[in-house]
């Protein structure tokens, strides 16, 4: 059974003609009335109540019934096919020709009131432009042509006009009339006196604007979007599929599902058969767009407007119209199958989207190639509207696709399956691509390189992905690719233990699988796990990524076997770029290193914090680690906070302590532990015994060799050596004291021993640097002989911002927009210095909105024997 037996075909649908696709406003004018558009009764039978229509006739009744919230402006808006220009007929009948449209209204339940007394301005750009507006529409107003002016009109002068009359204005490609304008400051004007007369029309009902665009990105209606309008942009997709077949089929509005849903049943019935099922809103979809299969609808009236649209005068419509006519006594259902390819309507409507033809012309040389093959002329059909109406990933149609548009209730799956697969082997212009079918001009080196991709073994694709990361990203020989406990752990054990042992990994792991990567590996606090910022991020499984690897892989296959030096060169042009977007790819996917906080009997005690790096080599992560996360001072603090456990420790077992302990800081340097114990010695936290001298306030003299036999104990005073004074009776002496004078004898003075102590400070993190100089001011009072000789100040910086513009360009580079920003900036002076220059110090410090200021101070205290005794 055919759909015509259940929906009818219009006549004109059917005729040799055709149908008027595409609305016209400038057919107002034709002298016959034969146009649709000068006929408003047929105009209206033709027009579906869309629910843009409905919404822009009830803001029309409540505009001119008296409500004052209604807006002046209706702006709309939608690509080339969209239903623009029907709209803008429709007002125009609306005020023209009211009591034809008022049975209309009536039959379709809308009710709309409209004075009489207005004047209808109507102009399309693309046919009509102008170089002011106002001129055309005083002389439409006054039926006199005026003197053109290079100035706009004020409001006045328009309102002098105009009168007691209302003005109905109709402007169609009204962004062709902008830009046609070659003077810009009359272009400007133009645009300022639509926005005036917008303005006007929602302060007043004496002017009422309606104009089509196709952005309001572009102007005018970049300005006029600004204005209080009525917006239609088109949206409704079910609509469009009702607009259609109600032009298409004259009972449409009075059919019913029931009458064609055991066809679409049997349908779905048949792909379910093989494989293909449909959700239930799908078949939804089949009962709203009967007879069209769903995704005939979307190709052209989504796709083809997208791509530019037809450029016949019928349009999309008329390819439709013509699709009902080639099958209306045969098919049950239009599918992309019916668009023969060999049927001069349906090439010459294609050949829009295809302006040289030569694709169109190629594959019917395929298809001629392959005559006989059971349904080879539906599957090119199809084929080729999804090549035509698709681009990027979207070229081409899928099998799933092809299975709903060829195969029905009647046609064998096999012979479905065998003509595809001819297709694919013998069809020179055929091409599959990431199972997108497709036909393309000629065979270029991207199609060749791509083609032969499809036989790289994807092992070899993630094998070249993985030599690409380590040589050419990260640049660490000292380096292995995550690939499973077993195999990593075997890996890592070949790489050198006595420094730094890198593991990338592809994808994030789970904790338990790090839990078992790091069980039972020597020195595991050396080894530094890496896995992507990108929580999603896999590069074993991404498939770009897969694909540029066998891409460049196969460009570099047939750069060796071809003897054309301009081909290889190609070859090898995309090899490189493939290569490139490989790299920048990973890059872009970042680095997060995994650090341990504690390692636990099971995984479930394991804690973890993910530190990201600024950066992807090997360089960024070292820099990152040693000077942030594991600076010396924080290898001194960690130290100290367990001083009793390496007292009698020799240097050597505490470093080894601190490469082996997860936890731990970690050693980024061979004398990371050393140089923290040295400086702990030297500030006489800690002393340091070897055969050589015991050491403690000084930085011990042994070579780096002996320091590591060397033990750490417990801190000790050296006795300070104070040179004695004689003064002789009866010289003058500078500070003499009446206990000290006796007679014949000379006196030895020995002023009191002096010792200092060394003690540290810290000063809370303080909101500027303005308030971290007062609380050290503070501080200080407390030692008022105190020599400060170590300054040790931090800005930190976390913040979270809609615009890294507003943060200085040391710190965000040429980045902009929204972004978070967490830094630290440690800054250290060593010297001796007063109260007066240490707050001049932190006052220099660099000035950073919303960071947070800290400060250290080492401080050298005066003590004398006595006051040490009393201490």
């Amino acid at each position: 059974m055919s759909f015509s037996q259940i929906l009818r075909p219009r006549p004109d649908v059917l005729s040799d003609e055709g149908i008027d696709g595409i609305i016209d406003l400038a057919n107002l004018d034709d002298p016959k009335g034969k146009k649709l558009e000068a006929n408003p009764k047929r105009f209206f039978s033709l027009t579906y109540p869309t629910a843009d229509v409905r919404r822009v006739i009830q803001k029309l009744s409540d505009r001119f019934s008296g409500r004052k919230d209604t807006p002046g402006l209706f702006l709309f808006e939608g690509l080339k096919g969209s239903g623009k220009s029907h709209l803008l007929l429709m007002i125009y009948h609306l005020f023209r020709n009211y009591k034809v449209a008022r049975e209309w209204l009536d039959a379709h339940k809308m009710y709309c009131e409209l004075p009489e007394d207005t004047v209808i301005v109507v102009n399309k750009f693309t046919d009509l432009p102008l170089y002011s507006i106002w001129d055309f529409i005083f002389e439409k107003l006054t039926n006199h042509r005026p003197e053109k002016s290079v100035v706009q009109p004020g409001l006045k002068d328009v309102e002098k006009v105009l009168g007691d009359k209302r003005l109905v204005l109709i402007l169609d490609e009204l962004e062709q009339g902008i830009r046609v304008i070659s003077d810009p400051s009359l272009r400007q004007q133009n645009i300022a006196f639509l926005q005036m007369l917008s303005e006007w029309a929602n302060r007043s009902d004496k002017v009422t604007v309606f104009a089509s665009i196709y952005s309001s990105q572009e102007e005018p209606g970049s300005t006029l979007k600004r204005v209080p309008s009525c917006r239609v942009q088109f949206a409704y997709s079910a609509d469009k599929a009702k607009v259609v077949l109600h032009r298409l089929f004259e009972n449409y509005l009075d059919s019913s599902y029931d009458a064609y849903a055991s066809t679409i049943d049997s349908y779905l019935n048949t792909w379910r058969r093989h494989q293909l099922s449909s959700p239930e809103e799908y078949r939804s979809e089949m009962l709203l767009t009967y007879p069209f299969l769903p995704e005939v609808l979307e190709l052209i009236l989504e796709r083809v407007p997208a791509r530019g649209g037809f450029q016949s005068v019928r349009g999309a419509l008329g390819f439709l119209a013509n699709m009902v006519r080639l099958t209306h006594d045969k098919a049950d259902l239009i599918t992309a199958a019916h668009a023969d390819l060999y049927d001069r309507e349906v090439v010459a409507r294609l050949s829009d989207l295809d302006p040289s033809g030569d694709l169109i012309s190629k594959a019917r040389g395929n298809l001629d190639e392959l005559k006989g093959q059971p349904l080879v002329s539906e599957i090119a059909a199809t084929v080729m509207l999804y090549t035509l109406t698709g681009s990027g990933r979207s070229l081409g149609a899928t099998r799933e696709e092809l299975i709903r548009h060829v195969l029905n209730p009647k046609v064998d799956i096999n012979d479905f399956e065998r003509t595809l697969l001819a297709l694919q082997k013998y069809a020179s212009n055929f091409w599959v691509q990431e199972g997108r079918y497709y036909f393309d001009l000629e065979e270029n080196p991207d199609s060749k390189v791509e083609f032969h991709s499809l036989r790289i073994d994807r092992s070899k694709a993630q094998s070249l992905l993985h030599n690409l990361w380590l040589d050419e990203i990260f640049r660490e020989p000292n380096c292995v690719i995550y690939q499973g406990e077993e195999e990593t752990k075997g890996a890592l054990d070949e790489l050198e233990k006595n420094r730094l042992r890198y593991i990338l990994s592809p994808r994030k792991l789970s904790q338990e699988e790090r839990h078992a990567l790091f069980h039972g590996v020597p020195m595991r606090n050396q080894v530094i796990l890496l896995e992507p910022k990108d929580p999603n991020f896999n590069l074993d499984a991404h498939k770009d990524l897969l694909k540029w690897a066998q891409r460049q892989l196969a460009a570099q296959e047939l750069a060796t076997n071809t003897r054309d030096s301009s081909r290889k060169a190609e070859y090898e042009r995309i090899s490189r770029e493939d290569k490139h977007h490989s790299i920048d790819t990973i890059r872009r996917a970042g680095l997060v290193f995994i650090l341990w906080e504690h390692y636990g009997n099971t995984a479930s005690e394991d804690q973890i914090e993910e530190e990201a790096i600024p950066g992807t080599t090997r360089e960024d992560v070292l820099n990152y680690l040693s000077q942030q996360l594991f600076p010396t001072q924080l290898f001194e603090e960690h130290l100290l906070s367990r001083l009793s456990d390496i007292l009698n420790l020799t240097v050597k077992d505490i470093d080894r302590q601190y490469r082996s302990i997860l936890g731990f800081p970690v050693p980024t340097t061979i004398r990371a532990v050393s140089q923290a114990l040295r400086e702990l010695c030297r500030n006489r936290q800690l002393s340091i015994k070897h055969p050589r001298g015991n050491f403690c306030g000084e930085n011990p003299s042994l070579t780096e060799t002996e320091f590591f036999e060397a033990t750490v104990g417990e801190p000790f005073e050296t006795p300070a050596v104070h040179p004695q004074m004689s003064i002789p009776i009866g010289e003058k002496e500078k500070t003499p004291t009446p206990e000290h004078m006796q007679e014949g004898i000379t006196t030895v003075i020995s002023p009191p021993p002096v010792t200092a102590r060394r003690q540290e400070i810290s000063i809370l993190p303080q909101e500027s640097s303005g308030a971290l100089r007062q609380a050290v001011a503070l501080r200080l009072q407390e030692f008022p002989d105190a020599r400060v000789t170590r300054i040790r100040a931090t800005i930190f910086l976390e913040k979270n911002t809609s615009d890294l513009s507003t943060l200085p360009a040391t710190i965000r580079g040429n980045l902009s927009g929204q972004g978070l920003v967490t830094t630290e900036t440690t800054i250290t002076k060593e010297g001796e210095f007063t109260k007066g220059e240490v707050e001049t110090i932190i006052e220099s410090l660099p000035v950073l909105p919303d960071a947070n200021y800290g400060a250290r101070l080492d401080l050298l205290i005066p003590t004398t024997e006595e006051e040490k005794k009393n201490e």
